[in-house]
């Protein structure tokens, strides 16, 4: 009975260490992986985290501004598809970093930060 108990008990175990590991963490990436990354994947939403003043100054035109610093922040990153992957990026690297935080623990299913902010390597790069 108690080797019985015992074999249960590991199963369990397994199976809900397993479900933690299937979950998908924020990928952090340096700016040339993100930029890889972001131009081949299919269907990437690019969030930009920067104030709206910082944004209107320099903008990525594909990206969608929600500005980290806001109080409604949380119930507007609810209205992106949580299936698409999310690229997120900042000036600096902090707003993103949580706020990447943020969307992993809301549902998203993939999130990739960009290490150390880099909006100026992103529209070197030619990102759209």
């Amino acid at each position: 009975m108690k080797k019985q108990s015992f074999l249960s008990l590991f199963f369990l175990f397994f199976v809900i260490n397993a479900c933690v590991q299937g979950q998908q963490a924020t990928m952090n990436l340096q700016p040339q992986e993100f930029i890889t990354k972001l131009k081949t994947t299919k269907n990437a939403q690019l969030l930009d985290v920067r104030t709206p003043d910082e944004w209107a100054n320099g903008k990525i035109q594909s990206s969608e501004c929600i500005n980290f610093m806001a109080d409604d922040f949380k119930q507007k990153v609810e209205k992106l598809d949580k299936n698409k992957p999310v690229f997120v990026y900042c000036a600096a690297g902090g707003r993103s970093s949580k706020a990447s935080k943020i969307l992993q623990e809301a549902g998203f299913k993939q999130v990739f930060n960009l290490q150390g902010g880099g909006f100026a390597d992103l529209s070197k790069a030619g990102v759209k």
